[in-house]
C-alpha cells in the first residue's frame, strides 16, 4: 500500500532525476546553439545531438568522428559550452578521412563524421 512516506520518497527521487537530466542537457543546448550560430540556415535535422554523437541523445562516451575532432581541439575553454570560434577551429580537420574537411562538409550539408557522405566533387 502506498503511504505518504513512500510517495514522498518517489516524488523526491523523480525531482532529483529531472534536475540531473536538465543539468546535463543544458550543455547540449549551449553547443547546439553555438552550432546554429556557426552554421545557420541548415535543415532542422542538421541541428541535433547526432552532429557530434553517434546516438540521438548525446553522451560524452559516444562521440562520432566529428565530435572527436572537436574534443581534440586545444582551444575550448569549456567543452560543454563550445563557442562559434571553437567550432570554426575544427573546420580544417577531416576526421572521417573522406578527403573533405569538416568546414566544407558542414557548408555543403554532408556529414563530417561519415566517410560515405561527402560533397559532390570530393572537396
Amino acid at each position: 500500500m502506498w503511504n505518504n512516506r513512500r510517495i514522498s520518497v518517489l516524488v523526491c527521487g523523480c525531482v532529483v532525476g529531472m534536475a540531473w537530466g536538465a543539468a546535463s542537457a543544458w550543455a547540449t543546448f549551449d553547443n547546439l546553439k553555438a552550432f546554429k550560430q556557426a552554421y545557420p540556415g541548415k535543415d532542422a535535422k542538421a541541428y541535433s545531438c547526432k552532429v557530434c554523437h553517434q546516438g540521438a541523445v548525446g553522451k560524452a562516451t559516444d562521440l562520432n568522428a566529428y565530435g572527436q575532432s572537436l574534443k581534440a581541439l586545444p582551444t575550448p575553454a569549456n567543452p560543454k559550452k563550445l563557442t562559434v570560434d571553437d567550432l570554426k577551429a575544427a573546420e580544417a580537420a577531416d576526421p572521417d578521412a573522406d578527403g573533405a574537411a569538416n568546414g566544407v562538409e558542414l557548408k555543403a550539408g554532408t556529414d563530417p563524421a561519415d566517410p560515405a557522405s561527402k560533397p559532390a566533387g570530393g572537396q
